[in-house]
């Protein structure tokens, strides 16, 4: 299946040069042009552009740009300048950029800006409308051209049996406003499962069946080895489920807000720099259920590469090294539903860091197939650990790999780990709080001295701690 080539601003053509093995791009006519042209959209210079990043915003040459616009010049371009941008034969307005939401189609982003749907595929040189993904930049333009925007509505699906005059009785809308808004030239051309959008409310338009309200994923990028939060508001409390790639999202209700639930999900290291599916189902107390599936990027992370490690051979055995490892996740895959932290997390030892999350690593002289599933904060066995966040013991014991261990359970499938210990001072079913001691550091385990190795595992996925002491999840 082929999938469309866009013009893209610089971050998005990085991306899509790590994803060409699972793209395959059309040529956009702009790509050869050469001459130059006196009229057409325009576009403004934002902070950090140069006529190169605009230039493959838009799919075309430095040459051509400079040719529809005499005496531009790169050492002269300033913030706030206007540029013309060539080739784009019979349009005109102000050309802008749109990060495309969850939830978000092409059609229903031309009737947000009041746009066509072939003005966008021109801007953009789409060759497929139905593969966009989220988070992806689409050149907009701000002009007259459709018919009046629709910048908020809420999007209804048309159930079998049901037309839009019975629709608009129901709700006691107008239907001819309604055909309008969804761009129909007349309500008897709505069929069933067509979307119908009932404009006004607080959401921008976009795609979501109705009683989804919206979609929101953050942070982006997202990006291996980080954590990801899907939210997801409805109507009415509903019941959410979700998968992103081959993980199971647990939904979890807000405690404040009853029809906001949270997907708290870790983005595998290893996972391929790739365009993921994302299939989120909503399902009411009758049984009626709403579906959204959509692609997300998932970006590269800039992760180190450690020396070669020589360790204990017996720690590095699959016959050991597997069980153990299966044990550990076993234990952090329920997702219990009450939330205990709040806020940033704290750091759980004091001391210099010895080895960032993520690194590559061999042992032994072996490949570098492994990657570090923690930090590792040095010291000595005199150095205590201390609890991040509240939370409840699930496990301590003695592990050939990880020497003494503690794991905590923090709820909504959030768990710390701490590997290593010389003296562990909690127990299975205590509570924690943070700054509480919970062991000291030490050299158990498959060690090269002394240290505390911290993990954060989050949805069955080991992410980057350093990520929860500085950022406030969900």
């Amino acid at each position: 299946m082929k999938t469309p080539r866009r013009w893209w601003r610089l971050g998005t053509i990085i991306l899509l040069l790590s994803l060409a093995s699972s793209l395959s791009l059309a040529v956009p006519a702009t790509a050869t042009l050469a001459h130059a042209q006196a009229a057409g959209p325009e576009y403004v210079v934002q902070p950090g552009d140069t006529l190169y990043s605009i230039a493959l915003s838009f799919g075309i040459t430095v040459d051509a740009l400079q040719a529809a616009n005499p005496g531009v010049s790169a050492a002269a371009l300033g913030v706030g300048q206007t540029l013309t941008i060539p080739g784009f034969d019979g349009l005109s307005g102000t050309l802008t950029t749109h990060s495309m939401q969850a939830g978000e189609t092409l059609d229903s982003l031309a009737v947000r800006l009041g746009l066509k749907r072939s003005t966008l595929v021109q801007l953009n040189g789409i060759v497929n409308p139905e593969l966009l993904f989220i988070n992806e930049s689409a050149v907009t333009l701000d002009t007259i051209d459709a018919a009046p925007a629709v910048p908020t509505s809420t999007t209804y699906a048309l159930t079998p049996g049901t037309g839009l005059l019975s629709f608009a009785a129901e709700h006691n809308l107008n239907p001819w406003t309604l055909a309008a808004a969804s761009r129909l030239d007349s309500p008897a051309l709505a069929v069933p499962g067509a979307d119908v959008l009932v404009p006004g409310g607080d959401h921008p338009t976009q795609a979501l069946p109705y009683p989804l309200l919206d979609v929101e994923l953050r942070p982006f990028p997202v990006i291996q080895g980080h954590t990801v939060v899907v939210q997801v508001d409805t109507a009415s409390p509903m019941t959410v489920t979700g998968v992103l790639s081959d993980s199971v999202l647990n939904f979890e209700t807000d405690p404040i807000t009853p029809t906001r639930q949270y997907a708290l999900q870790g983005i595998y290291r290893l996972l391929d720099p790739d365009l993921y599916p994302l299939t989120l189902t909503a399902t009411d107390a009758k049984g009626d259920s709403v579906t959204l599936a959509q692609r997300l990027p998932v970006h590269a992370g800039q992760y180190a590469t450690d020396d070669p490690l020589t360790v204990d051979p017996a720690t590095i055995d699959p016959a050991v090294t597997v069980p153990e490892q299966d044990m550990i996740f076993k234990l952090v895959a329920p997702a219990t539903p009450e939330r205990l932290w709040t806020g940033v997390f704290l750091l759980p030892s004091v001391g210099p860091t010895r080895s960032l999350f993520g690194s590559l690593r061999s042992y032994n002289g072996g490949p570098y197939n492994q990657f570090h599933g923690g930090v590792d904060f040095g010291g000595g066995e005199d150095r205590p650990i201390t609890a991040p966040a509240p939370g409840v013991v699930v496990y301590t014991g003695k592990l050939i790999v990880r020497g003494n261990a503690t794991v905590i359970n923090h709820g909504w499938g959030v768990y710390t780990g701490y590997w290593h210990q010389s003296q562990i001072l909690v127990k299975p079913g205590d509570q924690v709080s943070p700054g509480q001691i919970i062991g000291y550091q030490g050299a158990t385990g498959r060690v090269t001295g002394p240290h505390l190795h911290w993990e954060v595992i989050v949805g069955d996925v080991q992410v980057d701690p350093l990520t929860w002491t500085k950022q406030t999840f969900p």
